[in-house]
């Protein structure tokens, strides 16, 4: 039988959910969808200022993550010093397929850091009790407590190499500039989509969050045309772990690059699909959790 909501528990959270009443643990917030919507945004609020407070640590951290991340444009460099293109691809070319990925590797550090501590932190040490007590989406909670602002600068140097890669490039249309946000929004939600898919193994089989990086690891080729690698790759990279959908296909629509169009232009609904059953077997996944105990 499930125990009873603790008052103090949920005086303390009214903070930010101040309408929650007498409402049973795990139900939802009792709220209209405008009302929950607000309870998140006050939440996140709550942990960027958690964050914020210790400002010599953030700084510290984010130029370590900028500086991590110029290491590449740093590669790129050296790598076209000596050759003029890589199997047909010029500098500006790749230049702009890298800073869409690293915008977007950026931009889902920011929101998904979360997903490195789901099995460690909440599922092993039992963390996740203290999240379930909570009328909002489990999911969502624990990525807002790690909620990880140090990452903007990276998704701004992503974004500036791609403006240094316009130089060489043929202007862009309205529509191309009317989609980029949405190329890069998408972007993010096939990361966040592949590593959510991947986490929700930690609530069947214990283990510390290993297979989420490695899995990381491997998105790094989306940072790359995908033609310089051998066909099995290309269709891992298309088919299994659909990585090439973050950066290099919607990327090849700004370049011209008329073979992988149809590619680019069903990226967004990739992105949804994805995501979407990322979300499905997370929550399977979380019928399945036990508390340790701790």
């Amino acid at each position: 039988m499930r125990p009873s909501v603790r008052r103090p528990q949920q005086q303390a959270f009214s903070r930010v959910l101040p309408d929650i009443g007498d409402a049973p643990l795990g139900a939802s917030y009792p709220g209209p969808p405008r009302s929950r919507l607000g309870a998140l945004w006050r939440y996140g609020l709550m942990r960027a200022k958690v964050r914020l407070a210790y400002r010599g640590d953030f700084l510290l951290n984010a130029v370590g993550d900028f500086i991590v991340a110029g290491i590449g444009l740093v590669f790129l460099w050296a790598i076209f010093s000596h050759v003029p293109d890589i199997r047909g691809w010029s500098f500006h070319e790749v230049l702009f397929i890298w800073g869409m990925g690293e915008a977007a590797a950026g931009l889902f550090f920011v929101l998904f850091q979360g997903l490195w501590a789901l099995n460690q932190q909440y599922v092993l040490r039992g963390e996740l009790d203290r999240v379930l007590l909570r009328p909002l989406d489990a999911y969502v909670q624990i990525m807002l407590d790690h909620l990880n602002l140090e990452d903007l600068p990276v998704a701004l140097l992503g974004l500036g190499m791609m403006a240094w890669a316009r130089e060489g490039l043929p202007s862009f249309s309205l529509a191309q500039w009317l989609m980029l946000p949405v190329f890069l929004a998408c972007g993010v939600l096939v990361l966040a989509g592949v590593l959510t898919a991947f986490s929700s193994l930690g609530f069947r089989i214990l283990h510390r969050g290993t297979a989420v990086g490695l899995v990381y690891q491997a998105s790094a080729f989306n940072r790359y045309p995908i033609d310089i690698f051998s066909r099995p790759i290309q269709r891992l990279l298309t088919w299994v772990v659909p990585f090439a959908f973050v950066a290099f296909f919607p990327a090849t629509w700004y370049l011209g690059r008329t073979r992988w169009l149809g590619w680019a232009a069903v990226q967004p609904v990739v992105a949804v699909a994805v995501f979407g059953l990322a979300r499905w077997l997370w929550g399977r996944g979380l019928r399945h959790y036990r508390s340790p105990g701790s």
